[in-house]
């Protein structure tokens, strides 16, 4: 069974969405207002996105973004 990794980063997407804008909620009472936000974890969520975007542009036929570039030097002799 092959993940669909673009679907799931819709899902993500969602996820982050709804915890930013506060529609993410666990708990709420009437009787005296009362309500309380769910907990997550943003740095490993924005890293599950990068990770299923990239996953979805290569299943997608595409070359994924270089996320890290290597550091060129040159000497010059004198």
């Amino acid at each position: 069974m092959a993940t669909d990794y673009c679907a799931e980063l819709a899902d993500l997407k969602r996820v982050r969405r709804e915890l930013i804008t506060g529609q993410a909620v666990s708990e709420t009472r009437f009787g005296e207002d009362m309500v309380k936000f769910t907990r997550a974890d943003m740095n490993r969520l924005d890293q599950l996105i990068a990770e299923a975007d990239t996953q979805c542009t290569i299943q997608s036929g595409g070359k994924p973004k270089r996320r890290r570039y290597a550091m060129g030097a040159r000497f010059r002799p004198y």
